[in-house]
């Protein structure tokens, strides 16, 4: 943890005032002192946040190779598995209260219920095969340990796994195997086997480009439809789930050479944001969530300022729950100030983007990020740094703000969050 001074969250919510300069159109400065900090924090209410916030948090974490490299505490002792961390009084004051031991558990994700957790193994050796595997988790509500219920393959290399509105399928993209696989939910909790699979092909102009790289999915928020990117071949796509199928119902491009990553549809359900990992750009599409259809790009703008290196690399890709902001973060491949940064976005009336400004502090490669489900709270994860930084959300401005609080935490990469 930071030596700086920590505030309960009654302490906090009980002060008054604004935010006053706490964060900048540059990287963000460390806030001076907790008391700052309350000021920030006054605008969100004692009963909304503390109603809303999570009791428990779940971190996903690379057990071996990293892509992109880990700090030098991470090479010599590298992490067990998933992490389970209570939420104390202090917001985000996590205390570790179990490891589970899994292989090389990156993405972590929630069931509607707050029941189960699943767990994608970014892995290409299951069972001796040339396969990845995915985990099936039942949470203790009073303890919020996790219990493994099963196990199950899939494509080889996952990288992101998200659960349906509904509660009762699974969706997975296999960043080596160029997959978009769906696997059936039990009422107990279990997976099954794949019983959907659309499989990709196709090649882009960049280097890493050579074959399909399903990299992303996310189901739009009546539960109709899933989106996929696929970094190797510049293409966005939307499939309708229907009796345990993958059904391809539109497609769309990016610019060539992007290599989409990450989506995120806005909360209205009529804008679908992707994230571009080659180009450091962020591309707008009109989504209809009667038929599923994709329009043409909306708009495309940059996640870095003009003067950056050539070599770029986004991660995350996140709308804030109020459908007001979205932030994306960049990794540090080469030296620039804004290298490691947490990139905002206003969201106008039309679904247009404008940039708020960037954060810095405290992050080191930023592979994934968070926002709690009071909306009140981003985490920022920090590969290389081994840390679980979190900021204040301004609900005006949607500026970022450091809280003072620094979880300690091995190669994080993602977060799930049960009340």
């Amino acid at each position: 943890m930071l030596s700086q001074a920590k505030l309960s969250r009654r302490e906090v919510f009980r002060l008054t005032g604004s935010v006053a300069g706490a964060a900048t159109l540059a990287a963000v400065a460390p806030m001076a002192g907790s008391v700052r900090f309350a000021r920030a924090a006054a605008q969100a209410t004692d009963e909304v946040a503390l109603g809303q916030e999570p009791r428990f948090v779940y971190v996903g974490t690379y057990t071996r190779g990293a892509p992109g490299g880990w700090s030098a505490v991470a090479s010599v002792n590298p992490p067990e598995g998933v992490t389970v961390f209570s939420v104390g009084a202090g917001m985000g004051d996590l205390k570790l209260i179990q490891t589970v031991p899994s292989d090389n558990p990156s993405f972590v994700a929630m069931h509607p219920s707050e029941q189960f957790l699943y767990v994608l193994n970014e892995i290409a050796d299951y069972e001796g095969q040339e396969m990845g595997s995915l985990e099936a988790y039942a949470i203790d509500d009073e303890t919020g340990q996790l219990t493994l219920i099963n196990r199950v393959a899939v494509g080889s290399i996952p990288a992101q796994l998200v659960v349906s509105p509904g509660g009762d399928y699974l969706a997975v993209a296999t960043y080596v195997g160029g997959t978009y696989e769906l696997f059936p939910i039990a009422d107990d909790g279990s997976l099954g086997e794949a019983s959907g699979v659309a499989q990709q092909e196709g090649t882009g102009p960049h280097e890493r480009q050579d074959a399909s790289h399903a990299h992303a999915v996310a189901f739009d928020p009546s539960g109709t439809y899933v989106a996929g990117a696929d970094l190797g071949t510049d293409w966005v796509k939307v499939f309708e789930y229907a009796d345990g199928e993958l059904v391809e119902v539109s497609a769309a491009m990016v610019a060539a050479g992007s290599g989409p990553r990450h989506v995120a549809f806005h909360p209205n359900g009529n804008i679908l944001y992707v994230i571009n990992e080659l180009t450091a750009t962020i591309t707008a599409f009109a989504f209809d969530p009667a038929s599923g259809a994709l329009g043409d790009p909306l708009q495309t703008i940059a996640t870095v300022p003009q003067n950056f290196p050539a070599h770029k690399s986004t991660a995350e890709i996140l709308v804030h729950p109020s459908g007001k902001f979205l932030y994306g973060s960049n990794r540090k491949f080469e030296d620039h100030p804004l290298a490691d940064s947490i990139v905002a976005y206003s969201i106008d009336e039309a679904g247009m983007l404008r940039l708020i400004g960037y954060t810095t502090h405290g992050i080191s490669f930023p592979r994934g990020f968070s926002i709690d489900p009071s909306g009140h709270w981003l985490y920022a994860m920090g590969q290389k740094g081994d840390s679980i930084v979190q900021f204040y959300i301004d609900p005006n401005s949607g500026m970022l703000n450091p809280t003072g609080f620094s979880t300690t935490a091995m190669v994080p990469v993602s977060m799930a969050f049960k009340a």
